[in-house]
């Protein structure tokens, strides 16, 4: 019985060394065979569906049967210049032209069999590793042959063309766009990463409506994005760009614009009083973008944009010169007429977004703040484009806010777009706030104390221009209460003038809004721009006019 069993084994061992061997010879005898079939194959591939525009080279092809992998080392595929100028002649030559370069190419879970004796070529994975692609398109150029898809291409040699996922990693790209009037666009993207899922050429592929240029999607990222801006005062970070194109989404994990110098080396660098930025939005997503307008139009056409957090600071030295000229020209609508990017974004949406203005006194010498925070704004209808303009002149902007971490803010700003003089309104209503919270600002801007007041309600309505605002403002309050104060020497603290601030109270300022027996005050205001400072400024000032003189603080 042993000696059966032993003889059994041996027999076992002998048959599966056998096949062994004959699985191995037969795979290397069609590594060999098919490897010659394969090299003459993808070069006359090119040659003829490019009617022997494009050649390509490589150093190595190597195909694994038995692992079902190709890969390919240092390929390149270039244009032949003097068949390009022939088909130009001829009015047939094509109006994208590329080169391409690749350090190496892999195909894993390559069927051998379909494809050598089906046509087939069907795939799991293809990695493309370090490519550089140079895409140059060219309006000016005319053919006049038949345009053929891709299949109709491929047909003659393959049935179809079946890749499950495309990945091109740490990608050089650039675009080269000549115009019909012979100007030129050129971008360069470098780091990209590349992904192309299910991707699919055959009879039917391109009429499949849940594919996108035969594939299920194409998915484009790039890595950190850095650069200095211009005035060379600031580091402007991308961070994680990713590009859908099924979706035609793009989405940023966060941008940042932040100061390459602190406080005081920023304002050594200015000269004047300049404002100084620390921005930060995280979750940008634009969606329904053109890229093509994008690429060669250089103009940003988007149905929606929204920013999912962010924060804004925005610092500024007051007793610094002021800067030479004025500021006419730049309110918000004006300065996107100006802009050299045309654009169109339907939609743009802020949320919770924290924005904080400190001011440096030149009276005090100490920084006071405003803040509004858990932001939440509404843009509609953001363009400078002229027919787009011409069908909608109005950009609006609506907003909610905590103002000064008790005060609940509502506010909306209505810009007509292309006017000359800047003209605009904003209506607004804050309500449930304790005054004293703005002590942080009344203090060292106008050495004044809240020492209380319940603001209950405050509305205001103001239209305006690029030099003057008028508007009207209703504040219902109780039990303010000031304390006028004075600064000691050293400019490092302040000390309440008792006699002045009992007078304040007793005699020239309202403690409550109405008063008994009395109707409701309200204030019809006017105030004409500083025409050196800013489109908010204006606003602020005309508000606080009206606050003052409901509070009968207007002489303080």
């Amino acid at each position: 019985m042993a000696k059966n069993i032993r003889r059994l084994v041996k027999i076992i061992l002998i048959v599966a060394g056998v096949l062994t061997l004959l699985v191995l010879g037969t795979g290397w005898y069609l590594n060999q065979h098919w490897n010659k079939l394969l090299k003459q194959e993808l070069q006359g591939y090119v040659t003829d569906l490019s009617d022997s525009l494009y050649t390509v080279k490589f150093e190595e092809l190597h195909l694994d049967v038995l692992s079902g992998s190709i890969t390919i080392n240092k390929a390149s595929m270039t244009a032949d210049s003097v068949v390009y100028q022939r088909l130009l002649s001829q009015q047939r030559a094509p109006a994208d032209i590329y080169t391409i370069s690749v350090d190496r190419l892999e195909l894993k879970y390559f069927k051998p069999w379909r494809y050598f004796f089906g046509k087939d070529l069907n795939a799991g994975i293809l990695k493309v590793t370090s490519p550089s692609i140079i895409m140059d398109q060219n309006a000016t150029v005319k053919d006049t042959s038949t345009p053929k898809t891709a299949y109709q291409n491929i047909s003659a040699k393959m049935k179809s063309i079946f890749i499950g996922k495309l990945v091109l990693d740490s990608t050089n790209f650039k675009y080269i766009f000549t115009r019909k009037d012979s100007s030129r666009v050129i971008h360069q993207f470098h780091n990209l990463s590349v992904q192309i899922n299910d991707f699919l050429i055959d009879s039917v592929a391109l009429d499949d409506p849940t594919r996108f240029l035969y594939a299920r999607n194409y998915e484009i990222g790039m890595k950190d994005y850095m650069n200095r801006t211009r005035d060379s005062l600031y580091w402007m970070y991308v961070r994680g760009i990713r590009y859908d194109a099924a979706q035609r989404t793009v989405n940023i994990s966060q941008f940042e614009l932040q100061p390459r110098y602190d406080k005081a080396a920023f304002q050594k660098k200015t000269g004047v009083q300049q404002d100084r930025f620390e921005v930060v939005f995280n979750d940008i997503s634009l969606r329904n973008l053109n890229p093509r307008l994008l690429l060669q139009e250089q103009q940003i056409w988007a149905e929606r944009a929204n920013i999912q957090s962010g924060k804004l600071d925005i610092y500024r030295n007051r007793m610094m010169p002021m800067p030479p000229g004025n500021k006419l020209g730049q309110y918000p609508h004006q300065l996107l007429a100006k802009l050299k990017i045309p654009v169109n974004i339907d939609t743009l949406t802020g949320n919770n977004i924290d924005i904080r203005y400190t001011e440096l006194s030149p009276v005090t010498e100490q920084t006071g703040y405003i803040n509004f925070s858990h932001v939440h704004g509404l843009f509609r209808n953001i363009t400078n484009i002229d027919s787009m303009v011409a069908k909608n002149r109005h950009l609006t902007a609506d907003f909610d806010a905590i103002f000064m971490k008790s005060g609940k803010l509502t506010a909306r700003f209505d810009f007509l777009l292309n006017d000359k003089g800047g003209s605009f309104s904003v209506s607004g209503r804050l309500n449930n706030m304790n005054g004293k919270d703005l002590n942080v600002i009344t203090q060292p801007m106008g050495k004044i104390e809240i020492r209380s007041c319940d603001i209950q309600d405050l509305t205001f309505n103001i239209n305006g221009d690029e030099r003057r605002a008028k508007g009207h403002v209703k504040l219902l309050y109780q039990n303010l209460k000031i304390a006028v104060l004075k600064q000691n020497k050293d400019h490092d603290g302040f000390k309440r003038k008792g006699l002045i601030s009992l007078v304040a109270n007793a005699l020239v300022i309202n403690s409550e809004n109405p008063s008994k027996n009395e109707k409701v005050r309200t204030a019809d205001v006017a105030y004409t721009r500083d025409i050196q400072k800013s489109f908010f400024n204006l606003v602020w000032k005309t508000l606080f006019t009206g606050v003052k003189d409901i509070a009968g603080a207007g002489n303080l």
